[in-house]
């Protein structure tokens, strides 16, 4: 199986060279026996697809318009080696035309790889009728070939498996929509999301030396909008300072995310906007002249104590137990009789876990790494704040999540023996991520847990397969 994850923005083509187009089978997503897939993970994206404009008119190739654009895939999709394409089917034509994308010059969104895509061949153009042009519609789906012979289609903004991007007058395009596929977030890298209903938030770790990406809802600095054909004579301007080198930058989060690099130096970022037109219009955005400000997360001077309690008894503290690297065992009773079924550890640092701050969850980025035992990819929860415990902040995790034995559900990974031959088992592995830090038992390590039941439990039934 290939192994996926995440994708983001871009502009249109500026290429010349002609496409070359070759016909292709129409989607055959949810059809049984079908090789097709969807892919609501980012790992292949359409940013966009237009007409060019030449500054008289569109560009167009014999009779036809010619549509640019560009698909971003994610960086583990790239490393495969993949390449998307785009397919595209117009009015009462009932073929399917496929046109493989050329690698990108310019920068990809962070996280992903750019291809540009241009298309032209059996498409509407100058020379239709306005009443054929009204009722011209296109459909387009970008893809990737992959190696096992099926096909994984972007249905990241389309939710429906046989929905695809459709293209229809007057715009004739597929505009940019930057909250879909966003540049990823990490432990070095950040995302400031800025959403129309005036709420904002951070994801991910702003981290010194890292990256963060801005994301701005339109409509929240809509009042300069102006437009002149088919140009845009207005900006939205995001304005940033780091703190306390006083670094001041400036980029367009108008049409996306803007991405920058974070000073080695940062403790903060204070972010305002502004919006401008060529007629005159002035608006800005700036928390009533307070400004938007994010601290700077950097790795917590210890994190420890790393413990899991598995016990009926609710009239004590929900923490304790088995000590890391010791494995811990969720077994039959636990899972019948326990009500606490809590990992539980503790994080230190100096002027920020030491007093009470209900701030903390944006200042420390907590989470539990886990996998099953058998599989390569990890994936993450978030770790909720349980209390202060001294100095510490003291953050806890129900293991119950993740039991791979919970009713009505069918284990990921084929269940083995305990060493007694009695019972089943999956061993769980995993470790925590503290702003960038790593907790483990060896570097490259990881903890160990086991979920066991009866060999003959729920997950024997025949609809999971084992």
């Amino acid at each position: 199986m290939v192994r996926l994850a995440l994708a983001a923005l871009v502009l249109a083509s500026c290429v010349d060279a002609p496409d070359e187009t070759t016909t292709a089978p129409a989607p055959l997503v949810g059809v049984d026996g079908s090789h097709d897939s969807a892919d609501r993970n980012c790992n292949v994206v359409l940013r966009n697809l237009e007409r060019p404009w030449t500054g008289l008119t569109y560009e167009t190739r014999g009779s036809s318009w010619v549509w640019a654009g560009a698909i971003e895939i994610s960086e583990a999709a790239a490393d495969e080696g993949l390449v998307p394409s785009l397919i595209y089917q117009s009015g009462s034509d009932p073929q399917w035309r496929e046109v493989t994308a050329t690698a990108a010059q310019v920068l990809a969104t962070p996280g992903f790889a750019r291809f540009d895509v241009r298309i032209s061949d059996g498409l509407p153009g100058p020379g239709m009728s306005g009443t054929a042009l009204a009722n011209t519609r296109i459909q387009a789906v970008p893809l990737l070939r992959m190696p096992q012979g099926g096909r994984l289609f972007d249905h990241n903004r389309n939710a429906g498996d046989t929905d695809n991007y459709v293209i229809t007058s007057p715009d004739f395009s597929i505009w940019r929509n930057d909250s879909v596929c966003m540049p990823p977030a990490g432990p070095q890298r950040a995302r400031l999301v800025f959403d129309a209903n005036w709420t904002h938030h951070r994801e991910g770790v702003l981290a010194p030396g890292g990256q963060v990406s801005i994301s701005y809802a339109q409509t929240r600095l809509d009042g300069c909008r102006y437009t002149q054909g088919p140009y845009q004579l207005w900006d939205i301007t995001a304005h940033v300072r780091f703190e306390p080198g006083n670094q001041l930058l400036a980029g367009s989060v108008r049409d996306g995310v803007w991405t920058l690099s974070v000073p080695s130096d940062a403790q903060r970022a204070v972010v305002w906007f502004e919006s401008t037109s060529a007629s005159g219009c002035h608006q800005w955005d700036s928390n009533y002249g307070d400004n938007y400000v994010f601290d700077a997360a950097t790795p917590p001077q210890w994190v420890g104590n790393l413990s899991t309690l598995t016990t009926r008894d609710t009239s004590g503290d929900i923490c304790g137990g088995t000590v890391a690297p010791q494995p811990f065992s969720f077994d039959t009773w636990t899972r019948q009789r326990a009500a606490i079924t809590n990992l539980c550890f503790q994080v230190y640092q100096p002027g920020m876990t030491d007093h009470d701050d209900p701030d903390l969850w944006q200042k420390l980025d907590v989470t539990l790494r886990w996998r099953l035992s058998g599989q390569i990819d990890w994936q993450t929860r978030a770790v909720n704040f349980d209390r202060r415990v001294g100095n510490d902040a003291r953050y806890a995790f129900n293991w119950r999540e993740l039991d791979p034995f919970r009713m009505y559900h069918c284990p990921e990974v084929r269940p083995q023996p305990t060493s007694d031959g009695q019972y089943a088992q999956v061993a769980l592995e995993y470790y925590v991520v503290v702003n960038g830090y790593e907790l483990r038992p060896v570097p490259g390590g990881w903890y160990t847990g086991y979920f066991v039941d009866y060999k003959d439990g729920f997950w024997k039934d025949p609809s999971c397969g084992y």
